[in-house]
């Protein structure tokens, strides 16, 4: 703890997109999730069908979330973020038409991921479209070794795609996580040299500890990604370091 509320915080600024079901805590959009202030603004045009795509992104499509970041760095967000993984595909033209930081994507841990991974290890990743997520969205997030980087995803007509495609109520908890759980056991079983799993759609935090517990591997995701993220930019001093000016605690 380091004596400053969550409340009297700069916030993050988060951009939504166009598509509405239950959000959960843990679920990157709900205010809950996180340890800070997040202010939200909703980018036009952002349903399902343009935003989980192998494509690149038109320009039009850009725009809208470049404006919506703006807007949220106008009224005070020290950062932004975004509800979808795919966005790593925009990374780069959105950081540079920001004035604050910006994160789109829980992929762009897999630099980092990949530095700290003997070179013999490989990363998974689980996505909410195993078919859609390529080569590209790496390579926009800075990922060097895309080719040591092993993608799967839940089936189509399981419990995520029906949570988010559809908007199925009541929200399955237990049917997602045995989804995303049978996803990392057959990652870890055709890639046993498998360091590190990354989860991209910003659904899947709340599942985590089970797929941990599950595999036995690190676990990364939209909410290890914002927390870091959110870090460096309103650093503040620990209570436990103590006082500025004395020694502080003694191990």
């Amino acid at each position: 703890m380091n004596g400053t509320t969550p409340t009297s915080l700069p916030p993050m600024g988060f951009v939504a997109v166009d598509v509405h079901f239950t959000r959960v805590s843990g679920d990157a959009y709900n205010s809950d999730t996180w340890p800070f202030p997040l202010i939200r603004q909703e980018a036009d045009g952002t349903s399902i069908p343009h935003l989980v795509t192998d494509a690149a992104y038109p320009s039009a499509f850009i725009d809208s979330f470049v404006a919506a970041a703006q807007s949220l760095a106008d009224k005070g967000a020290v950062g932004i973020m975004t509800s979808c993984g795919f966005l790593a595909m925009a990374q780069p033209e959105v950081a540079a038409r920001v004035s604050v930081p910006v994160a789109t994507s829980s992929l762009c841990q897999i630099p980092s991921i990949q530095a700290w991974l003997p070179r013999a290890k490989s990363v998974g990743v689980i996505t909410f479209d195993a078919v859609k997520l390529t080569k590209g969205h790496l390579v926009n997030v800075g990922v060097a070794r895309p080719e040591a980087v092993h993608i799967v995803g839940p089936p189509d007509n399981g419990a995520l795609k029906r949570l988010v495609r559809d908007g199925e109520v009541p929200y399955n908890h237990a049917g997602i996580e045995d989804e995303l759980v049978l996803c990392a056991q057959e990652l870890v079983k055709e890639h046993p040299e498998l360091g590190a799993i990354v989860l991209e759609c910003t659904q899947m935090a709340p599942f985590a500890e089970g797929i941990q517990k599950a595999v036995g591997l690190p676990v990364y995701d939209v909410y290890t990604l914002g927390c870091w993220f959110y870090e460096g930019l309103v650093r503040r001093r620990p209570e436990r370091w103590g006082a500025i000016n004395g020694v502080g605690p003694i191990a």
